[in-house]
Protein backbone atom coordinates (compact mmCIF):
# COMPACT_ATOMS: atom_id res chain seq x y z
CA UNK A 1 0.00 0.00 0.00
CA UNK A 2 1.44 2.89 -1.05
CA UNK A 3 1.71 6.44 0.92
CA UNK A 4 -1.10 8.31 -0.22
CA UNK A 5 -3.13 5.19 0.01
CA UNK A 6 -2.81 5.00 3.63
CA UNK A 7 -3.36 8.55 4.28
CA UNK A 8 -6.52 8.52 2.11
CA UNK A 9 -7.65 5.32 4.25
CA UNK A 10 -7.15 6.79 7.19
CA UNK A 11 -8.54 10.26 6.51
CA UNK A 12 -11.97 8.55 5.56
CA UNK A 13 -11.68 6.50 8.81
CA UNK A 14 -11.79 9.61 10.71
CA UNK A 15 -14.53 11.78 8.54
CA UNK A 16 -16.95 8.83 9.26
CA UNK A 17 -16.18 8.96 13.31
CA UNK A 18 -16.94 12.86 13.22
CA UNK A 19 -19.76 12.01 11.41
CA UNK A 20 -21.02 9.25 13.92
CA UNK A 21 -20.47 11.78 16.70
CA UNK A 22 -22.02 14.84 15.10
CA UNK A 23 -25.54 12.69 14.16
CA UNK A 24 -24.88 11.28 18.14
CA UNK A 25 -24.82 14.86 19.48
CA UNK A 26 -28.13 15.71 17.37
CA UNK A 27 -30.03 12.79 18.32
CA UNK A 28 -29.03 12.73 22.42
CA UNK A 29 -30.59 15.41 23.91
CA UNK A 30 -27.73 18.05 26.12
CA UNK A 31 -27.36 17.30 29.89
CA UNK A 32 -30.28 18.31 32.37
CA UNK A 33 -32.61 18.34 29.45
CA UNK A 34 -35.43 15.35 28.54
CA UNK A 35 -38.29 16.33 26.91
CA UNK A 36 -41.89 15.50 27.14
CA UNK A 37 -44.12 13.73 25.43
CA UNK A 38 -47.95 13.98 24.76
CA UNK A 39 -49.86 10.74 23.47
CA UNK A 40 -53.12 11.65 22.38
CA UNK A 41 -56.45 9.06 22.22
CA UNK A 42 -55.68 7.99 18.23
CA UNK A 43 -51.92 7.37 18.58
CA UNK A 44 -50.49 10.90 17.42
CA UNK A 45 -47.36 12.41 19.32
CA UNK A 46 -46.12 15.62 20.43
CA UNK A 47 -42.57 16.19 21.70
CA UNK A 48 -41.80 19.44 23.56
CA UNK A 49 -42.60 20.92 27.18
CA UNK A 50 -46.19 21.27 28.73
CA UNK A 51 -46.51 25.25 29.59
CA UNK A 52 -49.36 25.56 31.65
CA UNK A 53 -52.56 24.69 32.15
CA UNK A 54 -55.71 26.91 31.85
CA UNK A 55 -59.81 25.61 32.00
CA UNK A 56 -59.25 22.48 31.75
CA UNK A 57 -56.86 22.45 28.91
CA UNK A 58 -53.31 21.77 28.45
CA UNK A 59 -51.27 24.73 26.96
CA UNK A 60 -47.80 22.77 24.70
CA UNK A 61 -45.17 24.21 23.58
CA UNK A 62 -44.42 22.19 20.41
CA UNK A 63 -41.54 23.60 17.66
CA UNK A 64 -41.85 27.15 19.26
CA UNK A 65 -45.47 27.14 18.88
CA UNK A 66 -47.89 27.24 22.07
CA UNK A 67 -51.14 24.38 20.90
CA UNK A 68 -53.94 23.92 23.19
CA UNK A 69 -55.15 21.12 23.98
CA UNK A 70 -58.47 19.43 25.99
CA UNK A 71 -57.34 17.15 28.82
CA UNK A 72 -60.00 14.67 27.82
CA UNK A 73 -58.01 14.14 24.82
CA UNK A 74 -54.46 13.00 26.03
CA UNK A 75 -54.07 9.46 26.63
CA UNK A 76 -50.63 8.96 28.00
CA UNK A 77 -47.60 12.25 28.84
CA UNK A 78 -44.01 11.30 29.96
CA UNK A 79 -41.57 13.60 32.13
CA UNK A 80 -38.64 12.19 32.69
CA UNK A 81 -37.43 14.93 34.83
CA UNK A 82 -39.14 16.23 37.72
CA UNK A 83 -41.83 18.89 37.27
CA UNK A 84 -44.15 21.13 39.37
CA UNK A 85 -47.37 19.95 39.37
CA UNK A 86 -50.71 21.35 41.21
CA UNK A 87 -53.34 18.81 41.47
CA UNK A 88 -57.44 20.04 41.00
CA UNK A 89 -57.48 18.70 45.21
CA UNK A 90 -55.04 21.61 46.11
CA UNK A 91 -51.84 19.03 46.35
CA UNK A 92 -48.34 20.52 44.79
CA UNK A 93 -45.72 18.27 44.40
CA UNK A 94 -42.75 17.42 42.23
CA UNK A 95 -42.36 14.40 39.83
CA UNK A 96 -41.31 13.24 37.11
CA UNK A 97 -44.45 11.32 34.94
CA UNK A 98 -45.28 8.17 32.88
CA UNK A 99 -48.12 6.25 31.92
CA UNK A 100 -49.55 3.32 33.35
CA UNK A 101 -52.31 1.26 32.33
CA UNK A 102 -54.80 3.44 34.56
CA UNK A 103 -53.41 6.90 34.12
CA UNK A 104 -50.71 8.93 34.78
CA UNK A 105 -47.74 7.69 37.18
CA UNK A 106 -46.53 10.59 39.20
CA UNK A 107 -43.11 9.32 41.03
CA UNK A 108 -42.46 11.99 43.64
CA UNK A 109 -38.77 12.60 45.27
CA UNK A 110 -39.66 11.12 48.57
CA UNK A 111 -39.95 7.49 46.57
CA UNK A 112 -43.77 7.71 46.82
CA UNK A 113 -46.15 7.80 44.04
CA UNK A 114 -49.93 8.31 42.90
CA UNK A 115 -51.43 7.52 40.31
CA UNK A 116 -53.78 10.13 38.27
CA UNK A 117 -55.74 11.36 35.08
CA UNK A 118 -54.64 14.34 32.16
CA UNK A 119 -57.69 16.27 34.32
CA UNK A 120 -56.06 15.81 37.62
CA UNK A 121 -53.93 18.81 36.34
CA UNK A 122 -54.88 22.20 37.98
CA UNK A 123 -50.97 23.91 36.82
CA UNK A 124 -47.49 23.28 36.25
CA UNK A 125 -44.19 24.56 36.49
CA UNK A 126 -41.17 24.01 37.83
CA UNK A 127 -40.19 21.87 40.39
CA UNK A 128 -37.89 23.87 42.73
CA UNK A 129 -40.89 26.30 42.78
CA UNK A 130 -43.73 24.86 43.69
CA UNK A 131 -44.59 27.66 45.94
CA UNK A 132 -45.59 29.88 43.44
CA UNK A 133 -47.64 26.68 42.29
CA UNK A 134 -49.97 26.94 45.81
CA UNK A 135 -53.49 27.40 45.48
CA UNK A 136 -54.85 31.32 46.06
CA UNK A 137 -57.06 31.53 48.64
CA UNK A 138 -59.48 33.98 47.80
CA UNK A 139 -61.63 36.26 50.30
CA UNK A 140 -63.80 39.45 50.36
CA UNK A 141 -61.11 42.18 48.38
CA UNK A 142 -58.28 39.35 49.11
CA UNK A 143 -55.76 39.06 47.70
CA UNK A 144 -56.43 42.75 46.87
CA UNK A 145 -53.34 42.86 44.32
CA UNK A 146 -54.50 40.08 42.17
CA UNK A 147 -56.98 39.58 39.44
CA UNK A 148 -56.85 43.07 37.95
CA UNK A 149 -56.81 44.09 34.41
CA UNK A 150 -56.74 47.41 32.76
CA UNK A 151 -56.86 48.89 29.44
CA UNK A 152 -55.81 52.50 28.63
CA UNK A 153 -56.65 54.04 25.29
CA UNK A 154 -56.07 57.19 23.15
CA UNK A 155 -57.85 58.38 20.22
CA UNK A 156 -60.47 60.55 18.82
CA UNK A 157 -64.27 61.71 19.37
CA UNK A 158 -66.81 62.61 17.29
CA UNK A 159 -69.84 64.60 19.59
CA UNK A 160 -73.41 65.74 18.36
CA UNK A 161 -76.15 67.09 20.35
CA UNK A 162 -75.92 70.07 22.63
CA UNK A 163 -71.62 69.72 21.40
CA UNK A 164 -71.05 69.28 17.39
CA UNK A 165 -67.30 68.58 17.45
CA UNK A 166 -64.55 65.95 16.23
CA UNK A 167 -61.98 66.27 19.06
CA UNK A 168 -59.28 64.35 21.35
CA UNK A 169 -60.84 61.56 23.61
CA UNK A 170 -59.08 59.30 26.60
CA UNK A 171 -60.24 56.05 28.35
CA UNK A 172 -59.57 54.07 31.23
CA UNK A 173 -60.70 50.67 32.40
CA UNK A 174 -59.37 49.18 35.08
CA UNK A 175 -61.46 45.68 36.66
CA UNK A 176 -61.18 43.30 39.55
CA UNK A 177 -63.23 40.03 39.60
CA UNK A 178 -62.92 36.83 41.85
CA UNK A 179 -65.85 34.77 42.83
CA UNK A 180 -66.46 36.64 45.64
CA UNK A 181 -66.37 40.02 44.33
CA UNK A 182 -66.07 42.57 42.11
CA UNK A 183 -64.38 46.04 41.41
CA UNK A 184 -64.90 48.39 38.31
CA UNK A 185 -63.48 51.36 37.20
CA UNK A 186 -64.38 53.54 34.65
CA UNK A 187 -63.16 57.03 32.54
CA UNK A 188 -63.89 58.55 29.70
CA UNK A 189 -62.77 61.93 28.67
CA UNK A 190 -63.14 64.05 25.40
CA UNK A 191 -62.21 67.86 24.69
CA UNK A 192 -64.66 70.49 23.51
CA UNK A 193 -63.84 74.37 22.02
CA UNK A 194 -65.63 77.22 22.69
CA UNK A 195 -65.24 79.83 19.78
CA UNK A 196 -66.11 83.71 19.47
CA UNK A 197 -68.27 85.23 16.99
CA UNK A 198 -65.04 85.44 14.36
CA UNK A 199 -64.11 81.83 14.88
CA UNK A 200 -61.51 82.15 17.45
CA UNK A 201 -61.06 79.57 20.24
CA UNK A 202 -62.12 81.56 23.15
CA UNK A 203 -61.51 77.98 25.57
CA UNK A 204 -61.37 74.45 25.92
CA UNK A 205 -62.69 71.97 28.30
CA UNK A 206 -62.93 68.63 29.08
CA UNK A 207 -66.53 66.94 29.07
CA UNK A 208 -65.68 64.30 31.49
CA UNK A 209 -67.34 60.66 32.82
CA UNK A 210 -66.02 58.82 36.10
CA UNK A 211 -67.66 55.54 37.52
CA UNK A 212 -67.20 53.44 39.95
CA UNK A 213 -68.46 50.14 41.36
CA UNK A 214 -68.19 47.33 43.31
CA UNK A 215 -70.07 43.62 43.57
CA UNK A 216 -70.37 41.64 46.36
CA UNK A 217 -71.66 38.10 45.41
CA UNK A 218 -74.43 36.38 49.03
CA UNK A 219 -74.99 33.08 47.29
CA UNK A 220 -74.51 32.10 44.00
CA UNK A 221 -75.52 34.61 41.33
CA UNK A 222 -77.21 36.91 44.11
CA UNK A 223 -75.13 40.23 44.60
CA UNK A 224 -75.45 43.34 46.51
CA UNK A 225 -73.54 46.57 44.76
CA UNK A 226 -72.19 50.37 45.51
CA UNK A 227 -72.23 52.79 42.77
CA UNK A 228 -70.97 56.19 42.16
CA UNK A 229 -70.65 58.44 39.16
CA UNK A 230 -69.39 61.59 38.61
CA UNK A 231 -69.56 64.17 35.56
CA UNK A 232 -68.81 67.20 34.23
CA UNK A 233 -70.38 68.68 30.96
CA UNK A 234 -70.67 72.53 30.81
CA UNK A 235 -71.91 72.30 27.51
CA UNK A 236 -74.92 70.89 29.36
CA UNK A 237 -74.66 73.92 32.04
CA UNK A 238 -73.07 70.61 34.55
CA UNK A 239 -70.41 71.82 36.64
CA UNK A 240 -70.34 69.06 38.62
CA UNK A 241 -72.99 65.79 38.66
CA UNK A 242 -72.50 63.02 41.77
CA UNK A 243 -74.74 60.22 41.39
CA UNK A 244 -74.36 57.50 44.44
CA UNK A 245 -76.73 54.24 45.24
CA UNK A 246 -77.36 51.05 46.07
CA UNK A 247 -79.27 48.02 45.19
CA UNK A 248 -79.33 44.30 44.59
CA UNK A 249 -78.54 42.28 41.27
CA UNK A 250 -78.73 38.90 40.08
CA UNK A 251 -76.11 37.33 37.56
CA UNK A 252 -77.96 35.92 35.00
CA UNK A 253 -75.47 34.29 32.60
CA UNK A 254 -71.62 34.16 33.30
CA UNK A 255 -69.37 31.98 31.29
CA UNK A 256 -66.32 32.52 29.69
CA UNK A 257 -67.62 34.16 26.84
CA UNK A 258 -70.77 35.66 28.03
CA UNK A 259 -72.07 37.85 30.97
CA UNK A 260 -75.51 38.78 31.50
CA UNK A 261 -76.14 40.70 34.78
CA UNK A 262 -79.24 43.20 36.02
CA UNK A 263 -79.68 45.23 39.05
CA UNK A 264 -81.49 47.65 41.05
CA UNK A 265 -81.23 50.31 44.11
CA UNK A 266 -81.53 53.58 45.42
CA UNK A 267 -79.77 56.57 45.70
CA UNK A 268 -79.13 60.41 45.22
CA UNK A 269 -78.47 62.34 41.99
CA UNK A 270 -76.39 66.01 43.24
CA UNK A 271 -75.85 68.81 40.68
CA UNK A 272 -73.81 71.97 41.15
CA UNK A 273 -74.73 73.56 37.66
CA UNK A 274 -72.58 76.53 35.74
CA UNK A 275 -75.07 79.07 37.13
CA UNK A 276 -74.55 78.17 40.67
CA UNK A 277 -77.69 76.73 41.49
CA UNK A 278 -77.28 73.03 43.34
CA UNK A 279 -80.17 70.52 42.70
CA UNK A 280 -80.70 67.38 44.92
CA UNK A 281 -82.67 64.28 43.82
CA UNK A 282 -84.15 61.18 45.09
CA UNK A 283 -83.50 58.55 42.37
CA UNK A 284 -83.89 55.05 41.34
CA UNK A 285 -80.88 53.13 39.94
CA UNK A 286 -81.81 50.15 37.54
CA UNK A 287 -79.01 49.02 35.45
CA UNK A 288 -78.17 45.83 32.76
CA UNK A 289 -74.83 44.77 31.27
CA UNK A 290 -74.41 42.01 28.86
CA UNK A 291 -70.71 41.09 27.63
CA UNK A 292 -69.84 38.53 24.62
CA UNK A 293 -66.70 37.89 23.82
CA UNK A 294 -65.73 35.86 20.80
CA UNK A 295 -61.77 35.39 19.57
CA UNK A 296 -59.94 38.36 19.98
CA UNK A 297 -63.50 40.50 19.73
CA UNK A 298 -65.17 41.75 23.08
CA UNK A 299 -68.54 43.34 22.27
CA UNK A 300 -70.31 45.38 25.71
CA UNK A 301 -73.40 46.98 26.13
CA UNK A 302 -74.22 49.01 29.58
CA UNK A 303 -77.81 50.56 30.54
CA UNK A 304 -78.28 52.79 33.59
CA UNK A 305 -81.62 54.28 34.46
CA UNK A 306 -82.16 56.72 37.13
CA UNK A 307 -85.57 58.29 37.24
CA UNK A 308 -86.42 60.61 40.34
CA UNK A 309 -88.30 58.93 42.94
CA UNK A 310 -90.42 61.97 43.42
CA UNK A 311 -91.08 62.70 39.29
CA UNK A 312 -90.07 59.38 37.07
CA UNK A 313 -90.25 61.79 33.62
CA UNK A 314 -86.92 63.56 35.75
CA UNK A 315 -84.79 61.05 34.35
CA UNK A 316 -81.24 60.52 33.65
CA UNK A 317 -80.50 57.24 30.73
CA UNK A 318 -76.98 56.32 30.16
CA UNK A 319 -76.36 53.84 27.05
CA UNK A 320 -73.13 52.58 25.98
CA UNK A 321 -72.03 50.21 23.29
CA UNK A 322 -67.71 49.18 23.07
CA UNK A 323 -66.33 46.66 20.84
CA UNK A 324 -62.62 45.69 21.76
CA UNK A 325 -60.43 43.95 19.30
CA UNK A 326 -57.12 42.71 20.49
CA UNK A 327 -54.41 42.99 17.50
CA UNK A 328 -51.14 41.86 19.02
CA UNK A 329 -50.66 40.78 22.18
CA UNK A 330 -51.93 43.87 24.84
CA UNK A 331 -51.85 46.29 21.71
CA UNK A 332 -56.01 47.29 21.35
CA UNK A 333 -58.47 48.86 19.23
CA UNK A 334 -61.63 50.46 20.94
CA UNK A 335 -64.99 51.71 19.71
CA UNK A 336 -67.28 53.37 22.00
CA UNK A 337 -70.91 54.61 21.38
CA UNK A 338 -72.01 56.69 24.02
CA UNK A 339 -75.74 58.07 24.31
CA UNK A 340 -76.80 60.46 27.11
CA UNK A 341 -80.22 61.61 27.67
CA UNK A 342 -81.48 63.94 30.31
CA UNK A 343 -84.66 65.03 30.74
CA UNK A 344 -85.70 67.80 31.43
CA UNK A 345 -82.74 69.42 30.22
CA UNK A 346 -81.25 72.76 31.03
CA UNK A 347 -83.37 75.88 29.24
CA UNK A 348 -82.06 75.82 25.64
CA UNK A 349 -80.32 72.40 25.85
CA UNK A 350 -81.18 69.16 23.67
CA UNK A 351 -82.10 66.25 26.02
CA UNK A 352 -79.63 63.24 24.09
CA UNK A 353 -75.66 64.12 23.45
CA UNK A 354 -73.86 61.37 21.74
CA UNK A 355 -70.13 60.94 22.08
CA UNK A 356 -68.23 58.30 19.59
CA UNK A 357 -64.55 57.88 20.53
CA UNK A 358 -62.20 55.55 18.37
CA UNK A 359 -58.78 54.56 20.14
CA UNK A 360 -55.72 52.55 20.38
CA UNK A 361 -54.95 51.23 23.50
CA UNK A 362 -53.05 48.74 25.56
CA UNK A 363 -54.56 46.01 27.89
CA UNK A 364 -52.42 45.34 30.59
Amino acid sequence: MTHGSVLRSVGTRLCGVFLALAASSLAVPSQGFAQQQIVFANGDQLTGELAGIEDSHWIFKYQGQEITIPADDIQAFTAPEPIGIRLTDTTVVAATVRPVSDGLLLELEDGTSRVVQPGDFAAVGAADDLKSLEPIVIGLYSPFFKFWDALVSLGGSIQRGNTDENNFSFSLDVGRRTSKDRIDFSTIITTSTEFDDVGETVSTEPKMIVALGTDIFFSGPLFGNVRMRWQHDPKKDLQFRQTYSGGIGYQIVQTDATGLQASVGAGGRFDNLTTGVQQNTPILDVGAQFTQTAGPFIFRVRVTYNPSLEDFSNVEVLDSYDIAIRLVKGLTFKWTLLHEYNNPPPAGDERSDITMTYQLGYAL
